[in-house]
């Protein structure tokens, strides 16, 4: 009987290998199931848009600098690098102002202005690549926009014909015949005028009276017209500065030195933006009485900078044995003419001294 009974119990309780699942189990494998991350799918590369042109050729022809397309000049580096005018220019600046080998951005080659070439081919391909009008907003060539922008564009800015009356509107070119129809300034008395009259008249009168000088000193007898170099030179000091002198010359009769610094001597100008240059007239030779001098600076005719535009300013001064140096005067140029300067390898002037005649 014992042996039936475990047999029968075997038969009601066979063992199995695979475990048996209950339901919360089966639910378990179900939410794993359901909550599974799907399957990543396989990345199908999207076709790229065609990039046209003129935008592959301008990324290769831009400045390695301002990352622009200049209509400036383009220079390169002997390995080929491409540098506008402006940085060009603005980058042996700050290397001469530094006491620094100027070197390329790109390669670390030395540059400097005899051994970098302008590139025309890179310029004349430049001014085929088209441009968008600042105005418009049409498409141009770079070599018609500024033709374009300056006298052909409908929404180029202008002011009033009668601007030189007072007038002070400024808007697009289409506007303005609108507006002269109801501009007030022509039926003006000229009683209502006669303040913007008279500062106009006092601007033409400054610049004839400046030109009268320079041709009423011009016919006196003793007349000097020296054509200078300015030389870099540093100081001695812990904190170097740079300054220029010319050798000593020779004109109406005495030994002269003329000296030009940048920003007044202020520290570090090769941090700043705007940078001015003012020059120092020295006598050199002993003198026992008074010389009364007038001079001023022109461009000189040889040297890189001498398509450098400066207005004549006619300076006074007073010699005499105690006095013997003027005080700095800032040259009439603007920031990147100063850049201009400093980046030549030589800095070329034209002095004119007038003594006058003594009463």
């Amino acid at each position: 009987m014992a042996e039936t009974t475990n047999s029968n119990e075997i038969q009601q309780n066979p063992v199995h290998d695979t475990p048996v699942l209950t339901t919360t189990d089966q639910s378990t494998i179900d939410s794993s199931v359901t909550h599974e991350p799907p399957r990543k799918k396989s990345k199908i590369p999207l076709p790229e848009k065609p990039r046209l042109l003129e935008e592959r050729i301008g990324s290769i022809l831009s400045c390695c600098i301002c990352l622009d397309l200049s209509t400036l000049a383009m220079f390169q580096c002997v390995n080929g690098h491409l540098m506008c005018a402006s940085c060009f220019n603005h980058l042996l600046a700050d290397c001469k102002l530094k006491d620094e080998q100027t070197t390329c951005p790109n390669c670390r080659c030395e540059i400097s202005k005899s051994n970098c070439t302008r590139n025309l081919a890179v310029e004349k391909t430049i001014s085929e690549l088209p441009i968008e009008c600042d105005y418009c907003h049409k498409i141009f060539l770079r070599s018609e926009i500024k033709l374009h922008q300056a006298e052909n564009c409908s929404d180029r800015l202008t002011v009033c014909n009668y601007a030189l009356l007072g007038c002070p509107w400024t808007g697009s070119f289409h506007n303005l015949s609108t507006h002269l129809a109801g501009c007030e300034y022509p039926s003006k008395t000229g009683l209502e005028l006669i303040c913007t009259i008279q500062a106009y008249k006092k601007a033409c009168d400054e610049e004839k009276k400046c030109l009268e000088t320079v041709v009423d000193l011009l016919s006196l007898n003793q007349i000097g017209v020296s054509d200078l170099i300015l030389k870099p030179l540093r100081t001695d000091d812990f904190v170097a500065k740079l300054y220029f002198e010319t050798s000593r010359f020779t004109a109406l009769q005495y030994q002269w030195q003329l000296r030009a610094r940048i920003n007044d001597n202020n520290p570090h100008p090769h941090t700043t933006v705007t940078r001015s240059l003012s020059y120092q007239l020295v006598l050199k030779s002993k003198v026992s009485q008074t010389i009364d001098l007038k001079f001023f600076i022109l461009k000189g005719p040889h040297g890189d900078p001498s398509n450098v535009s400066i207005q004549p300013i006619i300076h006074h001064f007073e010699f005499s044995p105690n006095n013997t140096e003027t005080e700095y005067l800032k040259l009439p140029i603007s920031s990147h003419e100063c850049n201009r300067i400093l980046s030549s390898s030589s800095i070329s002037f034209r002095l004119l001294m007038v003594q006058l005649d003594k009463p």
